[in-house]
């Protein structure tokens, strides 16, 4: 399962300038939806992530956090032409301390991530495909 911690880069006192969010792409490679099946942000979304991602085509969410609470929460997305394979990301992105993600499948999917996960707003891209 990939599972990465990525420390900060050196900052000297946290300030409001270290609010953090996540802004995440899902990209569907698979032949049929991905449907999103549950998902949790510790703080609103602002944006939602979409409750369906059609063959060949991505969607996209934001969560945010603040000073005083991590941007972190999870996502699950079901694989319809892949027996239902499931795909989780997990994270959490304090103003303190290293960001943890991690981007479970099960059998018959993968997911490759691309974009740096270092830093306090982060911009990624998950790849789902069948596997």
């Amino acid at each position: 399962m990939p599972e990465v911690s990525v420390e900060k880069p050196n900052q000297t006192k946290p300030g409001p300038e270290s609010t953090e969010s996540l802004t995440a792409t899902i990209v569907n490679q698979t032949s049929g939806d991905l449907v999103l099946v549950k998902s949790a942000t510790d703080e609103q979304w602002t944006v939602a992530p979409p409750s369906v991602i059609p063959a060949g085509q991505s969607g996209r969410f934001i969560s945010p956090g603040d000073f005083s609470n991590p941007s972190a929460g999870y996502v699950v997305y079901q694989a319809s032409a892949v027996n239902n394979a499931t795909f989780t990301l997990n994270w959490t992105i304090p103003s303190v301390g290293p960001n943890n993600f991690s981007w479970p499948t099960s059998p018959g999917l993968v997911a490759n991530e691309s974009g740096s996960l270092s830093g306090w707003n982060i911009s990624a891209s998950w790849f789902v495909s069948a596997g």
